[in-house]
């Protein structure tokens, strides 16, 4: 059942990281948290890339008591660069997590190699006061996903590396929410027109909630860095075969 004010306690923060501010604080994939606010009952990840697995952020947001899940694979991850051990979890799982009902449903490329299937990445359907939050992941248009049932959808939009506007709109169309967040867009990942070309496409009958923060240049910042370290490590085995 759809409720406003579960509507009005989900933030984009940036990108695709989410913060909802319900009975409990939970984070998705956080990434460019401002402060320490060290409020983060639960962490919940999709998958271990860069633009959505951040330890700096991460660590800015955990308690003593905060619970983290995460896909299975990232298990050693979350022991290794946030000294928590994770709640370890698969696609088609129902679980509670800090007392909120949790669904979790494959996330995957059907063609693109970014995300493969078998690496058991995930999308989450929370249960936030009645009301069912889908967070897809990064995804294109599943057989999982077209099972899904929610009345707030936060769907990647930006193409490349998940589904495009048109991609994600058919998918909106298809499973009906009441409402729905496009994410992931921005620089590099089909621009900042991405979301509004989305809305052209959804039905009427469903609300389209565009967050500007959605629209990111984290990516061009990941692999700029990606970029530098690489042009230094190719510097220091120049110099090296130098010296030798």
């Amino acid at each position: 059942m759809f409720k406003q004010s579960v509507l009005e306690s989900i933030e984009v923060i940036d990108h695709s990281g989410i913060r909802i501010n319900s009975s409990k604080v939970i984070y998705i994939d956080p990434i460019s948290v401002s402060g320490t606010p060290h409020d983060a009952d639960l962490i919940l990840f999709t998958h271990p890339h860069g633009d959505h697995f951040s330890p700096k952020d991460v660590k800015k947001l955990l308690k003593a008591d905060t619970v983290i899940a995460a896909p299975t694979g990232m298990s050693t991850r979350c022991r290794m660069f946030l000294g928590k051990e994770p709640v370890p979890l698969m696609p088609s799982q129902s679980c509670k997590l800090c007392d909120i009902p949790v669904e979790t449903v494959a996330a995957y490329n059907i063609k693109k190699p970014n995300h493969r299937k078998a690496k058991n990445w995930l999308g989450y359907i929370l249960d936030i006061d009645g009301t069912r939050v889908y967070i897809a992941g990064d995804t294109d248009i599943t057989e999982e996903s077209r099972r899904v049932s929610c009345d707030i959808a936060l769907l990647p939009v930006g193409g490349s590396f998940t589904m495009d506007p048109k991609q994600a709109a058919e998918l909106a169309n298809f499973i009906s929410p009441h409402t729905v967040i496009p994410i992931h867009y921005g620089k590099l990942i089909g621009g900042a027109e991405a979301a509004e070309n989305f809305r052209s496409t959804v039905d009427p009958h469903i609300e389209t909630d565009i967050r500007p923060s959605a629209c990111s240049d984290v990516l061009v910042k990941m692999y700029a860095k990606i970029g530098v370290m690489a042009v230094t490590v190719g510097i220091l085995i120049y110099l090296i075969e130098k010296l030798i």
